[in-house]
């Protein structure tokens, strides 16, 4: 029979491990989906829809479920890409499973990275054009525009500098294989072959004195 302290240690680890999981779904399923609907919503459904003369409006439940798609989506993206930061901890948080969830990893690792990203990439695009934008002296026309098409531009210049970069990064492998493929003659392994050599030659034959103290002791 289990005493009461075991049952009591076993309630406590259930509750501890319940109070993971809420905190877990409230970040990672909760606020990183409302502020990337938040930002698709920015970027591409009211400069669409909505013209200049008119105020956008935002509903956090319909911008949370459009994120929550999105979030699939990249994360399904993202294992299926490419080995990278975000990759590895999303393989780390599926195979602890809830059972051996790692609430302080999940926080340093996935969710503060992640909302940092979102929320500067709401922020920053915001504090350009409702403070900068008007000490510089633009009519309101111009504030307005600035203020409506900002998100997807910056998008649109965050996107040209990381296909840039990485087709610099894919010319820069190109010229490698290239130059190695025409100018690298051999590669060989220089102590792997000495060791081999000595190996394959064998023990050194015995010298002369060797020889006569063989012979003298039979």
């Amino acid at each position: 029979m289990l005493k009461v302290q075991d049952v009591d240690i076993m309630v406590l680890r259930g509750k501890l491990r319940i109070l993971k999981t809420l905190v877990v779904a409230i970040l990672v399923a909760g606020v990183v989906p409302l502020l990337l609907g938040l930002l698709f919503e920015l970027v591409i459904v009211a400069p669409l829809r909505v013209p200049l003369d008119q105020t956008p409006l935002f509903y956090p439940w319909q911008d949370w479920a459009l994120g929550v798609l999105h979030a699939k989506i990249i994360a399904a993206i993202t294992l299926m890409g490419p080995q990278w930061w975000l990759k590895t901890v999303i393989e780390q948080v599926y195979a602890n499973g809830i059972r051996n969830i790692d609430l302080h990893f999940i926080i340093r690792k996935l969710a503060a990275p992640v909302i940092s990203v979102l929320l500067l990439s709401l922020c920053v695009p915001y504090v350009i054009a409702t403070a900068l934008v008007p000490s510089a002296g633009v009519v309101p026309e111009m504030e307005v525009l600035i203020q409506r098409r900002i998100y997807p531009f910056l998008l649109m210049v965050v996107s040209l500098v990381g296909v840039l970069s990485f087709q610099i990064r894919q010319f820069k492998r190109l010229y490698e294989h290239i130059k190695n493929d025409k100018y690298l003659v051999g590669q060989r392994l220089v102590n792997y072959e000495r060791k081999a050599m000595r190996v394959s030659a064998g023990p050194p034959p015995p010298g002369p004195a060797a020889a006569a103290a063989g012979a003298a002791a039979e």
